[in-house]
């Protein structure tokens, strides 16, 4: 696999370059869901004194041509690789080891070996090694509720721009609404392993009959259907309501759940 060959050059560049103190691969790759339409994606810890003059670009033209470096909507330093592949490489200070500790209840690796490309003092190690195991839990009433108040917000949101008749915008917000949407179905599901980017392998991940259910939330931005999609959005949601968040005990605004059903009557 193409990638895989990426992967092994990055190991071997990090072993050959001694300005370099440690270096961590994580996404697909590392739990072993990667394939040929993968990213890779990789923390890479400089010496602090080498930190300013390490050209991250030409580092990365070693691995494989580049055709763009760029930092994305994200914040995250994105190469696009001629060969097609891209990547995520986060290049940081030494001193900067320690934060990889702080991304505990965000990833997982299945084992250090999985994901420790090179540890020159054991520190990188010993601060990723609390990231060993499976995915983490997910739940309890805080999440919960704030997955609830974003998705009421997005949709109060939403059914105002299609009763104003902005049917682009409408149409751009409903993805937002659907990922605190999808995450409280993946909590009903017990579905959890891919929270961070909850539409991700979603075909497999949702029973057939979440899934399909997921489609007809769907649209374009022709009006009568994405009116449509937020109805239907917005039924499953209130459904989730009452089957995550009130055993929970989390209280919800009434009445702006009730004024987003009114708005998305009117828009009709």
């Amino acid at each position: 696999m193409l990638q895989q060959r990426m992967i092994d050059r990055v190991r071997e560049l990090c072993h050959v370059d001694e300005r370099l103190v440690g270096a961590l691969m994580f996404g697909s790759f590392t739990i072993g869901e990667g394939d040929a339409f993968s990213d890779i994606e990789f923390a890479v810890f400089i010496r602090d004194e080498d930190f300013q003059g390490f050209e991250q670009r030409a580092w990365l033209d070693a691995v494989s041509p580049v055709a763009g470096y760029f930092v994305d909507d994200f914040g995250h330093h994105t190469a696009l690789f001629e060969n097609g592949v891209r990547g995520e490489f986060h290049f940081l200070r030494a001193s900067d080891v320690p934060i990889v500790s702080g991304w505990q209840g965000h990833g997982w690796f299945p084992s250090l070996d999985a994901a420790v490309v090179l540890d020159r003092t054991g520190e990188l190690s010993r601060h990723a090694r609390v990231l060993v195991g499976g995915p983490p839990e997910r739940g309890g009433a805080p999440l919960v509720e704030g997955l609830a108040l974003n998705l009421i917000n997005l949709m109060l949101l939403g059914a105002n721009l299609l009763n104003r008749g902005e049917f682009a915008r409408a149409w751009a917000l409903l993805g937002k609404a659907h990922e605190s949407l999808l995450k409280l179905v993946r909590l009903q599901e017990g579905a959890t392993d891919h929270w961070p980017t909850p539409s991700r392998r979603l075909e497999k991940d949702l029973s057939a009959a979440s899934y399909e259910r997921y489609l007809t939330c769907t649209a374009s931005a022709q009006p009568g259907v994405l009116r449509a999609a937020y109805r239907e959005s917005w039924t499953w949601s209130r459904e989730l309501f009452e089957t995550v968040a009130e055993p929970l005990d989390v209280e919800l605004p009434a009445t702006v759940i009730e004024r987003v059903g009114e708005l998305l009557d009117e828009a009709l």
